[in-house]
């Protein structure tokens, strides 16, 4: 799933004893974005925080789950944002795309919310027919993920292969914890990512803290942690807001608990490497109103750990397992962390009835332009020509004999693919298109071409190279909107990250390339 951004901020947060009030806008969209002063002020009221407290104990019904997910889509989506929503969505072009709406909360008051479980009724929908099909969070084209705003640039997800998974699996004896399947866990996941040669799994069952540090000896790309989470705090001076510090729970050397702080885990994997942590422990998702450090997915988070997966609330051992299971398989397709989670969320929706509420437990933090880990690589053979047509561009085609490939793939001989007009004579012709993505059999120094853009070229002129784009690749039959409104961003550094990674994940970062040689030869 390719996804598009869509950005949500909400900010100037009043909490007050009847509830809270909240501007809300849409900073960046596929269709344009509101200024500030455009942005809508809504209220909350106090009785969803009341509710919040109900779901967390496991007491709502499903008809209340529903009218919760309303009152929270109604504040953050008030008709004006909603309506940017409408035609964001309207533009997705294909199933393979998707609208990542990227949550900026700028108060902690805020994000201890669980908007995960924000809820859109269906137009003309009568309230006695209303089913799951409204929760955002189970629509497989949208991806709803929290932005943390920091002083820092995102970090890229990429990393040098292969990959190293540490995943450590603690379930303490003791009556205060009850006893989990981390054994099936570690089956499910070792069986999800056997087939990824790119990833090399380290399991570390009965996690202690030495073990902790024995497992970061090495750097490692992705961390698991599989056992008990815990936030120990009270109430705070609002009803539903608490204060208080997160924790995994490890054990000691005989097996009992050994809580260990957000803080410390996030000084422990800062500069190892990681790019993804996964953490199925139950409330190591929350935070309280005081401190981002308090909840431990938003440590790792502010630790600059990309993307951070945890849960909010207490969810069921054989839930999180099935999480487990589907999250991984979905990465190891290539499915972007997004779309792994949602794949998660749907398994354990599937498992349960109706007033099942753990799909919604899950949380995604992601500071990342592109969600892919495990990219998909073109098939060495028996591909088809839909393939080669997407795989082509980013080969070195001097020479190649397109038509003899075509028809090794099952196609006319007379069959030409859009985009490769030119390709016979050993590359592309003047006036037939660019070159391709890659040349000499090198692939794009993406960081070369972002720098350069980012130095020769305002913002009036990279909108300039993204016409010429579109231009050549329609005439070289592809259809494909280039331009900044469709690339999303609320920065120039930002749009100029969205359109490589736009077009490279669709086999045309060649043409951007091209275009910034012409304009400014010798820059790249």
């Amino acid at each position: 799933m390719n996804y598009l951004n869509f950005d949500v901020d909400a900010f100037n947060h009043k909490p007050a004893d009847n509830g809270d009030q909240f501007s809300v806008r849409v900073a960046s969209s596929p269709v344009g974005e509101q200024r500030l002063n455009q942005a809508d002020r809504v209220k909350l009221p106090l009785s969803v925080r009341q509710r919040v407290e109900v779901l967390r104990r496991r007491k709502l019904s499903f008809a209340e789950l529903i009218r919760l997910g309303e009152e929270l889509g109604q504040a953050l989506f008030p008709p004006s944002v909603r309506s940017f929503l409408s035609a964001s969505l309207s533009r997705l072009r294909s199933d393979d795309e998707g609208l990542r709406i990227r949550l900026r909360l700028d108060t902690y008051g805020l994000a201890e919310l669980p908007w995960e479980y924000v809820y859109l009724p269906l137009p003309d929908m009568p309230g006695e027919r209303r089913g799951p099909e409204g929760f955002l969070a189970l629509n497989r084209r949208v991806s709803l993920v929290r932005y943390e705003s920091q002083a820092s640039p995102l970090a890229p997800l990429e990393a040098v292969r292969p990959l190293r998974l540490v995943a450590l699996l603690a379930s303490p004896q003791s009556p205060d914890y009850a006893p989990l399947d981390v054994e099936k866990e570690r089956q499910n996941i070792a069986a999800a990512v056997k087939d990824v040669p790119a990833l090399r799994p380290d399991f570390y069952p009965d996690a202690t803290v030495d073990t902790l540090l024995d497992a970061l000896v090495e750097p490692a790309q992705i961390f698991h942690f599989s056992g008990h989470g815990e936030f120990k705090g009270e109430m705070g001076d609002r009803y539903g807001s608490t204060e208080g510090a997160g924790a995994v729970v490890l054990v000691d050397e005989a097996g009992r608990p050994k809580p260990f702080p957000a803080q410390k885990l996030a000084l422990n994997l800062n500069a190892r490497g990681v790019r993804l942590a996964v953490l199925t422990a139950c409330e190591v998702g929350q935070r309280d109103a005081a401190s981002a450090w308090a909840g431990v997915v938003t440590a790792l988070t502010h630790a600059g750990i990309p993307a951070v997966v945890g849960m909010q609330f207490r969810v069921r051992d054989r839930n999180a397992i099935a999480f487990s299971r589907a999250f991984y398989r979905a990465l190891a397709a290539g499915q972007s962390i997004d779309a792994a989670v949602t794949d998660g969320r749907f398994a354990i929706f599937n498992l349960g009835d109706d007033d099942e509420r753990d799909w919604g437990v899950p949380v995604l933090y992601l500071r990342a332009e592109d969600g892919v880990l495990f990219p998909q690589e073109p098939a060495a053979s028996g591909a088809s020509l839909e393939s080669l047509r997407k795989f082509v561009p980013q080969m070195a085609v001097k020479g190649l004999d397109i038509g003899a490939m075509a028809e090794s793939l099952g196609a006319s001989a007379g069959e030409e693919a859009p985009g490769y007009r030119g390709l016979r004579d050993g590359g592309f012709s003047k006036g037939g298109t660019l070159r391709p993505a890659t040349k000499g059999g090198a692939p794009v120094d993406k960081r070369a071409l972002r720098e350069a853009m980012m130095k020769a070229f305002s913002l009036d002129e990279i909108e300039i190279l993204c016409s010429d784009v579109q231009e050549a690749l329609a005439q070289d039959g592809v259809e494909l909107q280039v331009n900044l409104d469709v690339i999303g961003g609320d920065s120039k550094g930002v749009q100029v990250l969205n359109l490589i990674t736009y077009l490279e994940r669709r086999g045309h970062l060649g043409y951007l390339e091209q275009a910034v040689r012409e304009a400014r030869p010798g820059s790249v």
